[in-house]
């Protein structure tokens, strides 16, 4: 069946994991090797997808096949079997290590990812390198040679464990007779697992680092007590929600900063630690107002910070 006949079909059960024989077409002449290999590798038993490029969104066989159709470009491609894999994660004995979470269940340490699919596709690789139909044998990919019009990789795929396996002929999808369950004995031992669940934690205390320089550090150490307080402003600014400051200043101390004067500089220097540290501002009198206050406070730090 050609693959334009197969995704105008769009069986449901092409949706799932799958392994499949392949084969590309130019002109009416087959490749010399058939794509023996797995579709549908990421899909588990919860939500996740495989979207493989240029799948088209589809997923599984369908999604390999969408694939392969708009790389083999303008040429054409044959599918010839398929054979349904279950949606379950693994780990292969030989290959993986195990281990067990809070709860219980099995987790793959090596690749939690690695699925069922996987596992028969490295099953079905070493039956057909049994019978000797690998088209490089210097490389351990998933082309494989036939001299029976892909009857014998058929044949292979066959002795694989599965659930349904069909065949496509060249209008039709049939399911395969032949086929009764795979092999008994199996060329990977695999166990099943399930993604590694951790224990419910509380949410964790916020924290942050400070880096201090060592001129800090001796003020410290001295017990300098605006260095503390700034410290402690510091730590506050990223435990607390960030508030806004608003000060009201005169516009002549406002083009002084914009023009850059030596009292404009003094003025910005003190504005710009007004989220570090607050600002002493004496309380108002009938005779000075909240804005005079603040003014003087920022002129009274303003200096301070001159000298120091």
């Amino acid at each position: 069946m050609d693959l334009e006949t197969l995704l105008g079909l769009a069986p449901a059960w092409a949706s799932e994991p799958c392994l499949y024989v392949v084969q590309q077409v130019a002109n009416g002449v087959p490749a010399p090797a058939s794509r023996c290999g797995a579709s549908g590798t990421q899909l588990l038993a919860s939500s996740e997808q495989d979207l493989p490029y240029g799948s088209g969104g589809l997923t599984g066989l369908l999604g390999r096949m969408t694939m392969y159709n708009n790389y083999w470009l303008p040429f054409s491609g044959r599918i010839y079997a398929a054979l349904s894999i279950k949606k379950q994660l693994v780990a292969e004995t030989d290959r993986d290590r195990t281990s067990e979470d809070y709860d219980g269940g099995v987790y793959n340490m090596d690749r939690g990812s690695r699925t069922l699919v996987l596992a028969r596709e490295r099953e079905f690789h070493a039956e057909l390198d049994r019978r000797g139909l690998r088209w490089q044998q210097d490389k351990r990919n998933e082309l494989f040679v036939s001299t029976r019009d892909n009857q014998d990789l058929i044949a292979a795929l066959r002795t694989i464990r599965g659930q349904k396996m069909h065949l496509f002929t060249k209008d039709a999808i049939v399911e395969d007779g032949a086929y009764h369950g795979g092999a008994r004995r199996s060329r990977v031992t695999i166990v099943d697992t399930q993604p590694r669940r951790t224990q419910p934690r509380e949410a964790a205390i916020p924290s942050i680092t400070v880096r201090l320089s060592s001129d800090w550090l001796d003020q410290l150490r001295a017990g300098n007590p605006s260095m503390y307080a700034r410290l402690i402003n510091v730590v506050r600014r990223h435990l607390q929600p960030p508030t806004e400051t608003t000060v009201h200043m005169r516009p002549a101390d406002v083009a002084e900063m914009r023009a850059g004067t030596p009292r404009g500089n003094q003025i910005a220097r003190a504005l710009t630690q007004v989220s570090e540290e607050p600002v002493a501002v004496p309380p108002p009198t009938p005779r000075v107002t909240r804005a005079t206050a603040v003014r003087e406070g920022l002129r009274t730090r303003a200096r301070v910070y001159t000298r120091d």
